[in-house]
């Protein structure tokens, strides 16, 4: 896969997240789905990254973080984006909860991931090489 196609996911899986939260459905479930692909999103937005200044991606998703930092520290990425790992960290900690249902998230828990998955993104697509 190339940078390209990460980010298009990346950018695919958060429309999806807001879509289900703005779902005019109230249940239990849809803000632990919406953030479960907020989840996917920031991974895939990650992943865009990696492939494009590193040439590769996380085998596992617990070394996402990692590779980011990476990016930081040979400079590929402002130090200012530097913030964004702590939003990589955050999703990849909760990724198996809200996959695996192990715990509800909130419609505040939901909103606030989303809003800070929208910013790695948004710094993803940013980072797009001209053409």
């Amino acid at each position: 896969m190339t940078y390209l196609d990460h980010l298009e996911q990346a950018k695919l899986w958060l429309s999806a997240a807001k879509y289900v939260f703005e779902l005019q459905v109230e249940t239990r479930n849809k803000y632990t789905v919406a953030s479960a692909l907020a989840i996917h999103a920031v991974i895939k937005a990650n992943d865009s990254l990696t492939t494009r200044f590193l040439g590769r991606v996380a085998k596992r998703h617990e070394d996402a973080p990692a590779l980011f930092l990476e990016l930081i520290m040979r400079n590929y990425l402002p130090s200012e984006e530097a913030s964004h790992r702590d939003t990589l960290a955050e999703a990849v900690r909760e990724k198996s909860a809200a996959n695996y249902y192990a715990e509800f998230f909130s419609k505040q828990d939901a909103e606030s991931l989303i809003r800070k998955v929208e910013k790695f993104v948004e710094m993803a697509e940013k980072l797009k090489p001209s053409r």
